[in-house]
């Protein structure tokens, strides 16, 4: 009596990948939910470029000392509220030129955030920032 063998197919086994792009919709659903969408802040400034010319008088501009977390206003000492409410007495929306320029010396060691605060309070005052540095040797 033969007997007879039943052939069996033999299958690889296989990982059901149906759900999988179910699983990737819901992931990227679930990021796109979650995250939270940051937008930048900044303030546009001109920055006087230098010319070179004829000396002429020396205007004295408004300076702004920023040094080691202290404000100085031409020579005294003021908080920030001050100093934004005196460069808006000083009109600077209404002058031309070289009228609208506010020197900011900065020395020591200043935190960007203070930096930051006094070039937008002259900017939005309407003024034009000039940065003074310090020379160093070399």
């Amino acid at each position: 009596m033969a007997f007879k063998r039943r052939h069996q197919q033999e299958t690889e086994p296989s990982v059901p990948t149906d759900s999988f792009s179910d699983v990737a919709f819901l992931l990227i659903i679930f990021f796109i939910l979650t995250t939270s969408i940051q937008q930048m802040t900044g303030f546009n400034t001109d920055f006087p470029s230098a010319e070179s010319g004829k000396p002429t008088a020396e205007k004295k501009a408004t300076t702004v000392a920023v040094a080691d977390g202290n404000l100085r206003y031409d020579g005294k000492s003021i908080t920030m509220p001050e100093l934004r409410q005196r460069l808006l007495d000083l009109r600077l929306h209404d002058r031309q030129g070289e009228d609208k320029v506010v020197m900011v010396e900065s020395s020591g060691k200043v935190d960007y955030q203070t930096y930051y605060l006094v070039l937008a309070a002259i900017t939005k005052a309407g003024g034009i920032v000039a940065v003074e540095r310090e020379e160093t040797s070399k």
